[in-house]
């Protein structure tokens, strides 16, 4: 037992060791991110500090598969997000924090009128110390209530289903019945939220293939797990995109795909329908599977999960449509129908504005994957080199076998799909009838894009060795994931810095 307890601490001592240059690195980027973000240095947290650099430091020290690597990236990552994110300071935050209560108490629908939305008191004792520290509230000598007030701001979450508020309220529950402070029911309903999040995308990799890799990197840009550390719905909706995404993935590797794989997907692209719309288009990947893995009597039943989906997607935007138009705050400027006849009478207007969005996206709408509190604070400048990372991984390294043109003109296809679906929405839900332009649209919004265009991408296969080539390229695996997971974890460490920097 003796020389058991010494063999491991030798070994453990010994991966320090080998690992010293890249712990040094995490400590020199955490002290000179800080800085770089104007951080008083008589003031600096030294405790916080050593709790995250330890969490960091802990990161680079542990060796496991890929999928459960991710898994505790996010997990230990988001964790400090959960408790330094300072009190619904992510966006819309008290919106979701609302919502989750509602579902607390068995409501699992929005009601009919306002003065129906009737929560805990919570929101109002949250709201009474909102974007303040975590840590610096009072909210840890406040017991959860039962006591019900109406909160109008309910109607702003008529979008979503209650499936993607689960997690966050089986904190809210869990608080309530061991009778905890309102601190632990905003920090449980977080973790839980988190816990999913990081449950969902460890599945995701682990069915992406020999994508995994490159499915990771984008999988963990920091405002994934930052948003995942909320209320925010979102979490559970990324989630099931990026599910959806490794499973067709997963599909290639197959030599027969059974009617239990179409099944499955399709039912998982309808339960996002409820929560991310435009991603329900995700159900057409199905029509561009390798016809050699299928029989003529899948079709049928392909076309039928494409036509359930449509059907499933216009009753819910019917019914979310008529929830906006009582409780919602209307405002009587927005009328979509109206909208879409004044753009037809201006759209040479409208193909001009829609080329500007298009061309201005990565100078300016994918800085906001690097914009955090209600988009009050960022790290914008460390956006530049973390797509330089990205592009360096994405030229670089292998990405698996090449999928089929077919297939890859499908995965574009359905993307541009996607992509016009959420910038419609925005345009016609959220501007006046007389506003060409569209506002509120985030980077986020295009984390399932990324990685469904950069999975099919083999620009390393193009540059460096033969298409036609059938062996596998030899390289250290262990290694380039580790340096690749590496370095992405410093720039979730830049993240939490920055909002460190920004609240303490």
């Amino acid at each position: 037992m003796t020389d058991y307890i010494s063999k491991k601490g030798l070994n453990f001592f010994h991966n320090i060791w080998q690992k010293k240059f890249y712990i040094l690195l995490i400590w020199f980027v955490m002290f000179g991110t800080y800085f770089y973000f104007d951080g008083p240095f008589k003031n600096t947290p030294i405790k916080t500090f050593l709790i995250i650099g330890g969490i960091f430091t802990f990161l680079s020290l542990v060796n496991m598969k890929l999928y459960n690597k991710i898994f505790s990236i996010i997990l230990f990552t988001g964790l400090v997000f959960c408790v330094y994110t300072p009190n619904m300071d992510s966006p819309d935050e008290n919106f979701h924090y609302s919502r989750a209560l509602y579902i607390s108490d068995g409501h699992l629908y929005l009601p009919s009128s306002v003065e129906e939305m009737k929560v805990s008191s919570d929101i109002s004792e949250v709201e009474g110390e909102f974007k303040k520290p975590l840590l610096q509230t009072e909210l840890e000598d406040k017991q959860v209530s039962d006591k019900k007030v109406v909160y109008s701001n309910l109607g702003n979450t008529n979008g979503y289903s209650f499936v993607s508020y689960l997690p966050q309220t089986l904190g809210i529950i869990l608080a309530r019945i061991l009778h905890l402070s309102v601190f632990a029911s905003i920090f449980l309903g977080r973790f839980f939220n988190l816990l999913v999040f990081a449950l969902l995308v460890r599945l995701a990799v682990k069915k992406s293939g020999d994508k995994q890799l490159f499915f990771s990197l984008l999988a963990i840009i920091p405002i994934n797990i930052y948003i995942a550390a909320s209320f925010n719905q979102d979490a559970f909706a990324n989630g099931l995109i990026f599910l959806v995404i490794g499973l067709f993935l997963s599909y290639f590797e197959k030599d027969k795909i059974s009617n239990r794989d179409i099944l499955s997907y399709s039912l998982l692209c309808i339960l996002i329908a409820f929560s991310k719309l435009p991603y329900v288009l995700l159900i057409c990947l199905l029509a561009f599977l390798p016809k050699e893995k299928l029989n003529k009597k899948q079709y049928l039943l392909i076309a039928g999960s494409i036509l359930m989906a449509a059907l499933t997607s216009v009753i819910w935007l019917k019914v979310t449509s008529g929830i906006n138009a009582t409780v919602a705050h209307p405002n009587p400027a927005v009328n979509p129908m109206k909208k879409i006849i004044f753009t037809l009478h201006h759209f040479s207007d409208f193909t001009r504005m829609m080329i500007k969005e298009v061309v201005n996206f990565i100078p300016f709408k994918l800085q906001s994957l690097f914009t955090f509190g209600w988009l009050t604070y960022d790290a914008k400048a460390f956006m530049w080199f973390y797509l330089i990372f990205i592009s360096v991984t994405l030229v670089v390294l292998p990405n698996g076998k090449p999928i089929k043109t077919f297939a890859k003109f499908g995965v574009v296809l359905v993307s541009m799909g996607i992509i016009f679906g959420i910038l419609m929405t925005a345009y016609l839900m959220w501007g006046e009838v007389a506003d060409i332009s569209i506002k509120g649209i985030q980077g986020r919004y295009f984390a399932g894009i990324f990685i469904l265009l950069g999975c099919i991408s083999n620009f390393s296969r193009r540059l460096f060795w033969n298409q036609n080539r059938t062996e596998p390229l030899e390289y250290d695996q262990n290694e380039v994931e580790y340096t690749c997971t590496y370095i992405a974890t410093l720039f979730i460490l830049v993240s939490i810095i920055a909002t460190i920097s920004q609240y303490y």
